[in-house]
Parts: C-alpha cells; structure tokens; sequence
C-alpha cells in the first residue's frame, strides 16, 4: 500500500502518556483478571512457534510483543511498529531480545514486503483508528501475511451486561467516537470484511474484551 493516502487520523496524546502507559493499564486490569492473563490469551490464538515471523501492529511499549518474541525464540522475528516514537522508546528500553525490532510507522501503511509474516497482532488499537483508518489497516494486516498466516485481534467489545456497561462508562471517559463507531460496525463484521477467514471470536477479560483470528 505504499504511497496510498492514508486517513490522516492519530490521537497525539499517547506520546505523552508513553512514560506512565504500562503502569495505568497494568493497574487497570487488576479488576478483571489482570493484563498479562489478556496478553496470554492473545498469544495461545496466535499459536506462535520458533522461528517464526510476528508482527504487531500499535504495539505501543511492546509488552505483547515481548511475549511473541519468547515463542519464535532467537531464531524468529518480531516487529513492533507504532506511530508514537515516545512509545517505541519505553519499548526499547525494557526489552532487549535480539529477534525483536521497533519500528515507527503508520498501521495503514506497512513499510513491509508482501507475505513476510507468519503471524500479525493487535491489541487494543483498531478502536482507536476511524472507520477509514481501520478498513486500511486490515488491509495491510492481510497484505503482509504469509498465505495461510493468522492475524489475532484483541479489542474492546460491546458491553453487553450490568457489569460490563458500568465498566465500560468509565473506559468512554478516556476514549473518543471511534470506539462506538466500531461498536456500531463490528471488529468480527470489519475482519471478515477485510478478507479475513475461517474467524474465531473468544471473550476475555470478564467480557470486555473480545479476541479474534482469522487467515489469510
């Protein structure tokens, strides 16, 4: 997709928060069951082995692709990208496994060949990107799998209880119109859409999370 126009749209304070990230979503997750639980669960759907090639995408301070990187072992790769160089530094920073690279760059414009990787990530970015920028996204999502590689999809789902619409009041506090724009679309209709096959969609995090893979 190089060279296409992108929708131009990126929250910039994120770049400001990069210092104190890990430790607000760490805290967060305290009340339902704990980030590095919701990490794991992402990791056991992408079924990552050794040698191979991961890439995730909004990876923010990498603490996702921190655990890839232990699958694919020495001999694999995995790539961070993110638009926020602030972000990338703290990743840096706290993880120095050889076989992981940090790289700057937009979601809707991947700056990789196609087909160069086994497996694609992302976690709690695609409610962040508006519909233009999601429907790109995926696109290169796809583009950058091998054929018969798997992307793994953890995001924010509709509350759909007491518990989950009380929590989810708070979580709007800090979000913005794109994540009821995707409410109102759908991740699973938007995957499927984009290409994607043979989906399957598992709940996480005391229902406010769902996690979803599908192939290329």
């Amino acid at each position: 997709m190089a060279g296409a126009e992108t929708s131009g749209y990126y929250r910039e304070e994120f770049g400001r928060i990069a210092r104190f990230y890990d430790f607000g979503l760490r805290n967060a997750f305290r009340w339902i069951g704990g980030e590095i639980v919701f990490r794991c669960g992402i990791v056991e759907l992408a079924d990552v082995g050794p040698g191979q090639h991961v890439l995730d995408v909004a990876c923010g301070t990498g603490t996702l692709l921190a655990l890839l990187a232990a699958c694919t072992g020495p001999d694999g790769r995995a790539v961070g990208v993110d638009m926020s160089e602030k972000m990338l530094e703290v990743g840096r920073s706290k993880i120095t496994l050889s076989q992981v690279e940090f790289i700057q760059a937009n979601a809707e414009d991947l700056p990789f060949d196609d087909g160069c990787f086994d497996r694609v990530t992302a976690s709690l970015a695609i409610h962040e990107m508006n519909r233009k920028g999601r429907h790109n996204a995926l696109a290169e999502m796809l583009r950058v799998l091998k054929p018969g590689g798997l992307a793994v999809l953890a995001d924010l789902r509709r509350p759909d209880t007491g518990k989950t619409k009380l929590g989810m009041r708070f979580v709007r506090m800090a979000e913005t119109d794109t994540l009821t724009d995707l409410w109102s679309d759908g991740l699973y209709r938007e995957f499927a859409e984009a290409g994607f096959t043979g989906l399957r969609r598992h709940i996480s995090g005391r229902g406010f999370f769902e996690i979803i893979a599908g192939k290329k």
